[in-house]
């Protein structure tokens, strides 16, 4: 079941895709409504791998991928740091190394600078395999999770292949937002009896904060020596699964005081000479989403869409904190009925001084950089 509003608008946009590929859309209109449905793509390596269910959810990527008759790619290249920040990462360093290769790195190292963090460090085990739900982090739109998958000599870690939080007093499971892993490293060379993973979570601010929940794992995993295989993962058969391991916790109550700041900006740009309007703004420790809407209503047509999408080649937050500067990346995006939304990665617990929203347009063959102070 599709349940997340990325999905949502994607499945959305997917629809109309589909429609104007009946009616003989251009191979480049195509193109230009894929980038704009799936946002971004997926960098695939052994080392760094996507936990099931994560990013946009596979459920949703493969029905999207059904409609558009194409694959879609689901990740992008690290953010860097103008200026790095230090964190202390504690006994967390473990999960240092992997982050960096995360498009949403910034969240989490924000949260571990400001101690806005819960640890829980409890641990599942059956029949060889082991799950320590490490930390966690939260806020009104937002739960991160970190964890280890642990195997026996027997036995290698593929990866872990689901991993997912059910609210226990509303028996529903929350929707996942994304995740990724990477094996451990001993003397450079990967563990594969040990990987370290995070998932982030989707909150609904309209139903009551969840307090109490159980972390749900599964994990995969091959036999010895299948892990250097180049054909692993492609082979069904080689492929064993855990029994479900789970932990239950109580979510630390100083997340949910932690409230949403709303603005409505209403400010005005030029997208390929279609006038957007940034209407609305959310900023929470773990996400900042913008949502931009046409300005003439009777302009919501498909072609403006893909214009405007194909004018906004990239937009990024910059943010200015006593400790330097940090680009925050958008780390999702979708449709909307009148416009269309982008969720970035968050350092709002550092306090900067300034927000800039920072947009890439191309007016014929010219790059354009429109700059809106979000902290005014």
């Amino acid at each position: 079941m599709i349940n997340s509003r990325e999905e949502r608008a994607m499945l959305s946009d997917a629809a109309r895709v589909q429609r104007h590929i009946q009616a003989g859309q251009s191979n480049s209109d195509l193109t230009i409504a894929v980038q704009s449905g799936m946002e971004r793509g997926i960098r695939n390596s052994k080392r760094f791998t996507l936990t099931t269910g994560s990013l946009f959810g596979l459920a949703a990527a493969a029905v999207i991928a059904i409609v558009l008759f194409i694959i879609p790619i689901i990740h992008e290249e690290p953010r860097t740091a103008v200026f790095p920040q230090t964190v202390n990462w504690g006994e967390l360093e473990s999960f240092k190394e992997f982050n960096t290769y995360d498009i949403n790195s910034t969240t989490l190292e924000s949260a571990i600078r400001n101690d806005y963090i819960q640890l829980i460090n409890k641990s599942a085990e059956i029949q060889g395999y082991r799950i320590t739900l490490n930390a966690v982090t939260a806020d009104e739109n937002r739960i991160l999770i970190l964890y280890t998958a642990t195997t026996e000599a027997d036995q290698e870690v593929y990866n872990v292949s689901s991993s997912r939080i059910l609210n226990t007093r509303t028996r529903s499971y929350l929707t996942s937002a994304g995740g990724m892993g990477a094996h451990d490293k001993v003397l450079g060379q990967d563990n594969y009896h040990k990987f370290y993973g995070k998932t982030e979570f989707e909150l609904d601010r309209s139903k009551p904060f969840p307090e109490e929940l159980q972390a749900e794992f599964q994990i995969a995993s091959v036999d010895p020596g299948k892990m250097d295989d180049p054909k692993t993962g492609t082979i069904l058969a080689d492929m064993h699964y855990s029994p479900r391991l789970k932990i239950s916790f109580t979510l630390d109550s100083k997340f949910k005081k932690t409230v949403t700041r709303i603005l409505y900006p209403d400010k005005t740009v030029i997208l390929d000479g279609h006038e957007v309007v940034l209407s609305k703004l959310e900023l929470s420790p773990l996400m900042i989403s913008a949502r931009f809407t046409l300005k003439n209503p009777d302009e919501n047509s498909w072609e403006v869409r893909l214009k405007i999408n194909e004018a906004s080649l990239r937009t990024v937050i910059k943010s200015k904190t006593e400790d330097g500067a940090l680009e925050m990346p958008m780390v999702s995006g979708g449709g909307t009925e009148d416009g269309f939304e982008r969720v970035y990665a968050s350092n709002l617990l550092d306090n900067p001084e300034s927000l800039i929203l920072e947009l890439t347009t191309k007016t014929s063959n010219e790059a354009v950089k429109l700059r809106i102070n979000l902290s005014k």
